[in-house]
Order: structure tokens, then C-alpha cells, then sequence
């Protein structure tokens, strides 16, 4: 799988999701409405700030009662995560045959997560045990709380997975915050920085002219 540098990891960090969605738009690489989340899914922890990693993928739905080898497709997915470039983010799509019936992950799951190296779970389903899961530091974005785990398992593991409007195949680079979740085109990851910090120049510029004494709507059109 293809990575970026350490270095490129910490600058993407210090910027919002937003402000990397407008960034990704200026190499025309893909539409300007995908590759991102939609308001189904939020981030639990706000405080905890940019979420950023890798996805390691799985889908998980129902398992019939009686199943004896459901913690089968558990076993693979951390596996996958072990394996997978560092830091990670946990995927997960809610099946669409039984959706939003049980918690698909919580703080037993959420641990192991993170000490395979993973800094958070996002999912279209529901997750649990927020307070013990907060306390972790690990970073919750869902689609909401249920208290049961339910009868659930890993339907599949390390493929694509549809969360909403967006598709995160293994490896995608993910940045997330309280403003929602954008997937960073790998080829052009290292760009994204300085097409950043040009837009944030950019937009103090203009906010600047706007809060100056007398401003009118014409004072806009240098900017446009």
C-alpha cells in the first residue's frame, strides 16, 4: 500500500476538514461532491481534534443463531489492522440487510483496535460504551449509540466498503474532525499543505476586507 511521509502526516494534522476538502479540489482529481461523509455520521469526540490514518476496512452485519464460527472474521480484521500502515483507522460499514440493530463496536473491540495501532473506529452504524471508549482516547465517528452489542459479526474483511455517500477502500488516507470525514487522494497527499495554506491566506484576506470599517458587497469583487 502506498503511504506519505511522516512529515506530510504532521502538516495535514494541523489543518481542518474542511479546509482540506477545499484543498483537494484545486487538482481536479475526482468530483467536488464525493469523497466525503455526510451529516449520518459524526464525530463523537469533538474535543479530541483530527482524526488521521489509514482505513482498514470490514463490513459486519447479522450471523444466524447458533453460528459457532462468527468471531472468525474478528480474528482477520485485526489481523488486517496489524498489518496495515500506521497510524490506522478502523472502517466499518453497517450491513444494509439489518442496519442499526446492535453496537458493532465498543470498548473491548475499541482496545484492541488501539494497541494494533489504530487512533479510532469510523462506521454508518452505532457503536457503545462511550465513556470507557472516550477515556481511551480513541475516536469514535458513527452514526449513533445502541447499549447491545446485538448478534453481529464480520461479514468481510479488507475490501471496499460504502459508508453513506463515500467508499473507503483498505489503505485510503482518512482525515477527520467534528466537521466530518474527507478521503485524501494518495497522489496528491503531499500537495495538500501548501494548496492549504493558500487557501487559508486566501480566505484572511477576504476576511479581513470584510471586517474593515465601510465595508460593501462591491469590496468583494477583488476576490472573485
Amino acid at each position: 500500500m502506498s503511504t506519505i511521509s511522516i512529515e506530510t502526516l504532521e502538516r495535514l494534522k494541523t489543518y481542518d476538514s474542511p479546509t482540506i476538502a477545499n484543498a483537494i479540489e484545486k487538482f481536479a482529481v475526482r468530483p467536488d461532491t464525493a469523497g466525503y461523509t455526510g451529516p449520518e455520521i459524526r464525530c463523537l469526540f469533538p474535543e479530541q481534534g483530527v482524526l488521521l490514518g489509514y482505513a482498514v476496512t470490514a463490513v459486519m452485519g447479522p450471523r444466524e443463531v447458533g453460528e459457532t464460527s462468527w468471531r472468525d472474521g474478528w480474528l482477520s480484521f485485526t489481523q488486517a489492522m496489524e498489518t496495515s500502515p500506521k497510524p490506522a483507522v478502523c472502517v466499518i460499514e453497517d450491513h444494509p440487510l439489518w442496519p442499526m440493530q446492535a453496537a458493532l463496536v465498543g470498548e473491548v473491540m475499541a482496545t484492541v483496535m488501539q494497541s494494533l495501532g489504530a487512533l479510532g473506529c469510523i462506521t454508518n452504524g452505532a457503536v457503545r460504551d462511550i465513556d470507557q471508549v472516550h477515556a481511551l482516547g480513541f475516536q469514535y465517528h458513527a452514526a449513533g449509540v445502541i447499549v447491545s452489542h446485538g448478534q453481529i459479526k464480520f461479514h468481510a474483511v479488507s475490501g471496499p466498503v460504502r459508508l453513506g455517500r463515500v467508499e473507503v477502500r483498505p489503505g485510503d488516507l482518512l482525515h477527520a474532525d467534528v466537521n466530518g470525514v474527507v478521503v485524501i487522494p494518495l497522489e496528491i497527499a503531499d500537495r495538500i499543505p501548501d494548496a492549504a495554506d493558500t487557501i487559508l491566506s486566501r480566505e484572511a484576506e477576504i476576511m479581513d476586507a470584510v471586517r474593515a470599517p465601510g465595508f460593501k458587497a462591491a469590496d468583494l469583487r477583488c476576490f472573485y
